[in-house]
């Protein structure tokens, strides 16, 4: 059971509070409109936070100090938070082109992430090289230990979005970096669009989960699919069950990148967990 963490004669006090530890978000950018109207859109979706792509949607060049703060305000003025922030690579992490122009970027992003209270930035590093010998695979745990030295003293820590590598495979590498923080934001659609289970990933990963997104998907023979949450293969009363007997304190973001109405898709997939929850409390908690 989801509340499973809980004693059952601390309800209905206790099973509030853990059910209070799932904060869920939603990422503006696939509302695919202006940012205000996103950030209220969120709202209207009784969302508690919002995730923002500050690499395409929402730049640190294009932000005054000024405009820094009418957008906190107004984050605050709809009762959100920002549950953090993804900034988009074109290439690998290992990729030697132009890298040292990448890394400026993702440390100016971990930067402006802080700047609007974002405590977690995501980042896709490109699949993991599986020989660790290999100079792509020398050079990743590099710069990572790089980026995660520059956490220590800006506040924003990175969290790794997994590019079709196992969960062993993170953790090898996560335990290479010992620079300062890092972590995983945890992507249930593409461990279970891979053939790999969630329970099992989720157990391997735990202790350095930042992050967590509500997306779904499927394998198949022609390979994975995103689908829309519910819609997949993801068992999503017992991966929150699981995120609830882990103590997972972090946000759960809504995300929605395909479909005819990614928007709409992803509000209804916060909808969808939001029910699981609520089901969970009203069936443990009082009569």
């Amino acid at each position: 059971m989801i509340f499973s963490s809980i004693d059952q004669e601390t309800v209905p006090e206790g099973s509030r509070q853990v059910m209070h530890r799932f904060r869920l978000a939603l990422a503006t950018r696939y509302f695919i409109q202006p940012l205000v109207a996103s950030i209220q859109s969120a709202a209207e979706a009784n969302a508690q936070g919002v995730q923002f792509d500050i690499r395409n949607e929402l730049r640190a060049g294009e932000l005054t100090e000024t405009g820094r703060r009418d957008l906190l305000h107004r984050i605050a003025e709809y009762g959100l938070a920002v549950s953090g922030a993804t900034f988009p690579l074109n290439y690998p992490l290992y990729e030697q082109n132009k890298l040292d122009i990448r890394i400026a970027a993702i440390r100016d992003a971990m930067k402006f992430a802080w700047s609007i209270k974002a405590k977690t930035l995501c980042i896709r590093i490109g699949h993991i090289p599986e020989d660790a010998l290999s100079k792509e695979r020398q050079l990743l745990v590099e710069v990572l230990c790089d980026l995660a030295r520059h956490a220590n003293h800006i506040g924003t820590v990175l969290a790794i979005t997994p590019s079709n590598d196992s969960a062993e495979t993170l953790k090898t590498l996560l335990g290479e970096v010992q620079t300062g923080p890092i972590g995983i934001d945890f992507d249930p659609s593409q461990f279970t669009s891979t053939g790999r289970t969630v329970p099992n990933s989720l157990r391997t990963l735990h202790n350095d989960i930042l992050h967590v997104q509500l997306r779904d998907g499927y394998s198949g023979i022609d390979g994975g699919r995103e689908a829309a949450v519910g819609h997949g293969n993801v068992d999503w009363v017992e991966t929150l069950a699981l995120l609830g007997e882990m103590d997972y304190a972090g946000w759960l973001t809504s995300i929605r990148s395909e479909g005819n109405d990614p928007g709409y898709e992803m509000t209804q997939g916060l909808k969808f967990i939001r029910g699981i929850l609520h089901s969970s409390f009203s069936a443990h908690g009082p009569n």
